[in-house]
């Protein structure tokens, strides 16, 4: 009897668990459609199911292992490009969407057994009524003089407003729904991150938010890429926060739980040191990840961005295998050891590449100086076009130009893991990596010092 009962509620709870997985749709006026769900995943739109409706514009989508965690997705309807319908689907609710009108918008729209939408439609309706009666109340004060009395409860009304505002707040921040992460994110887009660029108070409030951000959640949000573009103005060059990039990186990777999650943002972190030349937090990152040890399997890009890591500084610089000098097309390689020169300056460029034209023409400007200071350059190039590495490398005034045939992905810049142009090695006379820049202003100051 007793294993009978314990057989039952074994079979209870797995029955349980497989409606939790299953999304139904009721769409009256789309009968014998296909309805198309895609979720968002960091900037990827992912394509989970095509429902088939039958005849009543009824189907469902068992989605679970599609979309393991609670996030953004968008209904669409084959056909019918004008529709489009943003809901929360959380592998712990089996919601039911219902909408009997033609167009899928929030106002028609019921969607049943889903504590995620019905907090996020609520939440989200509650701020907007809020900041629109704000918005109001200021527009009025203007019509008053001070000595009025109507500025007075105008003033009363504001202050009580706000402590709803901020009740609603303390709500949203408590919250444990995906719905609450997501109006944190949008509040934050608003308040936090609108002008992040203002002030070093204004940067602090953005480094402190990006330290705390809950990346697991904002994966399905469709704000990966806007948040983390804002928070980036907090780390540029002119900020106090400079070069503290990637230990705050390396501190967020700690708490994410997703290894997608994971991956995706070492890859929009490194994405954001190549393109500035943030050399210094691109290394506190790949020193995490290597220490961390949870990506067995890199990608193309971070593989690049890990070997140039080990090209460290104090170590032997790979030999060059060099072809197509201008005025001559021979192959020959180059033994780093053996330059015969004080310094030698390695710079890897493309000829369409507008950092490197810049970086180009002020080597061009300094190179005098750089000659003087015992500064021998190379320059290579990932001309895929040799008429056009030909034409560009004709005035340049050093007379070490070269091509690689490959490429980005040729012997020189593999060796090298040069993943963005331009990219810049200085050796010393023994062939020995001193440094790695990625602008002529690092170079210059190198000079100087």
């Amino acid at each position: 009897m007793k294993s009978k009962l314990v057989l039952q509620l074994f079979v209870l709870l797995i029955s349980l668990n497989l409606s939790a997985q299953e999304l139904t749709l009721k769409l009256s006026q789309h009968p014998n459609k296909e309805a198309v769900i895609v979720a968002v995943h960091g900037i990827r739109k992912d394509t989970l199911c095509t429902v088939q409706l039958d005849q009543n514009g009824i189907g469902t989508l068992a989605f679970k292992t599609k979309q393991p965690q609670t996030g953004l997705v968008n209904l669409t309807i084959n056909g019918k490009a004008y529709l489009s319908y943003d809901f929360v689907l959380s592998p712990k609710e089996s919601p039911t969407l219902i909408c009997d009108m033609e167009y899928v918008y929030a106002q028609n729209t019921k969607i049943l057994n889903s504590p995620e939408n019905d907090g996020l439609n609520r939440w989200f309706d509650n701020v907007v009524q809020y900041k629109k009666r704000l918005g109001l109340n200021q527009e009025l004060s203007k019509l008053y003089k001070p000595e009025d009395l109507f500025l007075k409860k105008l003033e009363t009304e504001k202050q009580r407003v706000e402590k709803l505002l901020q009740s609603l707040a303390d709500t949203i921040n408590h919250s444990t729904l995906f719905a609450g992460k997501y109006m944190q994110f949008k509040l934050a887009q608003e308040e936090k991150l609108a002008k992040v660029w203002e002030s070093n108070e204004t940067k602090t409030i953005a480094k402190n938010f990006f330290t705390q951000i809950d990346f697991d959640a904002l994966y399905g949000s469709s704000m990966w890429f806007s948040i983390i573009n804002s928070c980036i103005e907090a780390y540029v060059k002119e900020s106090p926060y400079h070069q503290t990039f990637g230990a705050d990186v390396a501190s967020n990777l700690k708490r994410i739980k997703n290894q997608q999650v994971y991956q995706d943002l070492i890859d929009a972190a490194t994405s954001v040191t190549e393109k500035f030349g943030w050399t210094k937090d691109q290394d506190a990152i790949v020193a995490f990840i290597i220490k961390d040890s949870r990506i067995k399997n890199p990608t193309e890009k971070l593989e690049k961005i890990i070997q140039s890591y080990q090209l460290a500084i104090g170590k032997k610089s790979p030999d060059l295998t060099l072809t197509n000098t201008v005025r001559n097309s021979t192959t020959t390689v180059l033994k780093t050891d053996a330059l015969n020169s004080k310094y030698t300056l390695l710079l890897f460029y493309q000829s369409d590449c507008g950092h490197c034209e810049n970086a180009i023409a002020t080597l061009k400007t300094n190179y005098k100086d750089l000659v003087t200071n015992g500064i021998k350059i190379i320059s290579i190039a990932s001309d895929l076009d040799p008429a056009a590495f030909t034409k560009t490398a004709a005035s340049f005034p050093w007379a070490a130009k070269y091509l690689d045939v490959g490429g980005m992905n040729g012997v020189n810049f593999k060796n090298y893991a040069i993943i963005g142009t331009p990219t810049i090695y200085v050796l010393d006379s023994k062939g020995i990596i001193l440094s790695k820049m990625a602008t002529i202003t690092e170079v210059l100051y190198f000079v100087k010092k």
